[in-house]
């Protein structure tokens, strides 16, 4: 699809797409899966369409998008609710040195401002751990498999100690 065809497409159908997922999702919420909607319209690059078909066809090509991506906030929403659910009155639990699984420590605040540079997922896993689950707890709340929540866990791991290493802070493991 050209980018003039695309410019005038995205103008008649962004208002709509929004004003479709409001009905579920808050303003600011809405307008962002709107452009993000548009953007998949874009990055699949579907021809131009030449008939009055094709149109319709396109319309409803964009409206299945959009339920994607509705899906999958709902996803995300359900799962930051599993996740609230989960935790509770949870407390942060670091095991020290000193091997006893008791000890307690404060999350330094510089690590803690670092996780929350994190993405979603990476957070979600980190904060997870945190708190103590183990790693089948952590799959079975985030509805993946416990190999997939490791997986999860070593790259959220690896993207820490990267923005930390790039921050200067130490970390013991």
């Amino acid at each position: 699809m050209d980018s003039s065809y695309f410019s005038d497409f995205y103008a008649e159908m962004r208002p709509g797409i929004a004003r479709f997922i409001r009905a579920r999702f808050p303003f600011d919420l809405a307008e962002d899966l709107a452009n993000e909607t548009m953007l998949t319209l874009w990055q699949k690059d579907v021809a131009a369409p030449t008939s009055e078909i094709a149109e319709r066809q396109l319309r409803s090509f964009v409206y299945s998008i959009a339920i994607g991506h509705i899906r999958n906030a709902e996803r995300k929403q359900a799962a930051e609710g599993r996740l609230t659910t989960a935790l509770g009155e949870a407390k942060l639990l670091i095991r020290g040195d000193i091997g006893d699984p008791t000890y307690e420590a404060v999350l330094p605040d510089r690590v803690g401002s670092l996780i929350a540079e994190l993405s979603f997922d990476d957070r979600q896993a980190l904060n997870l751990m945190l708190a103590g689950f183990r790693t089948s707890d952590i799959a079975a709340i985030l509805e993946v498999t416990p190999k997939a929540a490791s997986m999860r866990l070593s790259r959220a791991k690896d993207r820490l100690r990267t923005k930390m290493a790039g921050e200067g802070v130490r970390g013991d493991g």
